[in-house]
């Protein structure tokens, strides 16, 4: 389905009452910026309407485009509750990992004036993951969601 259809559908579901003004505004946010499109419920046949069963919702960071090598496809970070995806654009195509919070081993944050860097690794052996162009307050978030999951797995 495209970005048309979509945001048509939405149109109707507001129009007929179903959606608040709020909901349809950051609904249609979501899909117009690309957070919203591949949910990890989605993903895996679920009914994305359904509370997460850890209560905190998905959510969607994406670089700055005015940080280096993110100008045309910025990175993407969408934490949900299965674990957390990492999406990263490329000219032809797309690469995109699924990484469980219990597989993350470490966290760092590298801070700039306004930006940040993020590293994450992880220790079922796959690359560390590397986002750079993050706004700060967005890295705290990220790290504290984290550490929440961390202590629920603990």
């Amino acid at each position: 389905m495209n970005l048309t259809e979509e945001l048509r559908k939405l149109s109707e579901l507001h129009q007929e009452g179903h959606l608040t003004d709020q909901e349809f505004t950051e609904a249609k946010r979501k899909l117009i910026s690309g957070c919203g499109t591949e949910s990890a419920a989605s993903r895996e046949g679920l009914d994305p309407t359904l509370p997460a069963e850890s209560g905190i919702p998905e959510k969607c960071f994406q670089s700055s485009r005015w940080s280096a090598s993110n100008f045309f496809f910025p990175d993407r970070l969408t934490l949900a509750s299965d674990g957390m995806l990492f999406r990263k654009g490329s000219l032809f195509g797309s690469t995109a990992e699924h990484i469980n919070y219990r597989s993350v081993a470490s966290f760092k944050v590298t801070n700039g004036v306004f930006l940040a860097s993020i590293t994450i690794e992880t220790s079922g052996g796959s690359q560390p993951i590397f986002m750079n162009g993050i706004w700060k307050s967005d890295a705290r978030e990220i790290e504290a969601t984290l550490r929440v999951f961390q202590r629920g797995a603990a």
